[in-house]
């Protein structure tokens, strides 16, 4: 097991120090909501809302091991919102996840996003399923993680933890340990990361500093919405988290570079996984040179 488990700062309401405590130093936080209308948002109340959306959802997922281990095209399905609530009431394992709150019109009326977090740019997705659990990873912006019905249980390491946390070579913000049940042999720096945990309820918030790897789970049926938020990490920080795999992971980035880039073999997709680094590396190097001949 890991050296130390600590419970993450609560506040009833955002505390006033918010962004000085908190944003600026990229300091987890969990927030009690006072007047949040959960009990309007339930999977009956989707179902009648929605029944029809077309969606996609993951499906007969395992409840242990690392999920990028798996390939996407084994458990991603199309599907409608309330045959997807049917098969969580028949006690199946699913989720609709990172589903853009555009696909259910209306929804975003019933909670005061827009009051919660400052003007800037944001993407607000929708998360729903029956006993779920992500991998650790991290995002590039600050996420703003509230749970509207259930449950779910939050697992968040710092930034400078990433070592011991062995990220994927082909996905660097994506990492090969189970945080709950960390295999020391084969993962030995695991031993020495700082977990931080905490339980949401609904009307509950959790602030994801950008950087911060985190793993979530929910026990039951859940319903949750993120924001990612403005700032994004910096280039400096990108590369830093290049620097981390070491040079048998530069090695793999290189391959793919050119194997799924320059050469565009096909990859297998993993499970909620974006393309392997190098491709995107590869990718980005194209499009620049491309805006830059179009100027």
């Amino acid at each position: 097991m890991s050296k130390l488990r600590v419970p993450i700062e609560r506040s009833r309401g955002f505390p006033a120090d918010f962004e000085e405590r908190h944003r600026a130093t990229r300091t987890p936080l969990v927030v009690s909501l006072d007047n949040w209308p959960q009990s309007t948002v339930d999977p009956k109340t989707l179902k009648a809302r929605f029944a029809d959306v077309q969606t996609h959802a993951t499906v007969q997922l395992s409840e242990t091991g690392v999920v990028y281990l798996q390939a996407d095209s084994a458990h991603r399905r199309a599907m409608r919102v309330g045959d997807f609530v049917d098969l969580m009431d028949s006690g199946a394992t699913c989720y609709i996840d990172q589903a853009n709150i555009e696909v259910f019109p209306g929804l975003a009326d019933s909670m005061p996003l827009q009051s919660l977090l400052p003007s800037g740019r944001r993407v607000v997705n929708v998360w729903i399923g029956s006993r779920t659990r992500s991998g650790l990873h991290y995002d590039p912006m600050d996420n703003y993680l509230l749970q509207l019905y259930g449950e779910k249980q939050a697992i968040l390491a710092a930034p400078a933890d990433r070592k011991g946390l062995y990220p994927f070579a082909d996905n660097v913000s994506k990492s090969r340990i189970d945080p709950e049940i960390p295999d020391v042999e084969a993962f030995p720096l695991a031993k020495d990361v700082t977990f931080f945990t905490a339980t949401l309820n609904a009307g509950e918030l959790l602030y994801i500093p950008r950087g911060w790897w985190h793993f979530l789970r929910a026990p039951a049926q859940s319903i949750t919405v993120n924001i990612w938020h403005d700032p994004a990490l910096s280039v400096e920080d990108e590369l830093e988290a290049l620097r981390a795999v070491g040079v048998a992971g530069w090695m793999k980035i290189a391959r793919d570079f050119v194997w799924h880039g320059a050469l565009r073999r096909p990859y297998l997709r993993r499970l909620y996984s974006p393309p392997p680094t190098g491709k995107q590396l590869y990718d980005l190097a194209v499009n620049r040179i491309l805006g830059t001949l179009r100027s």
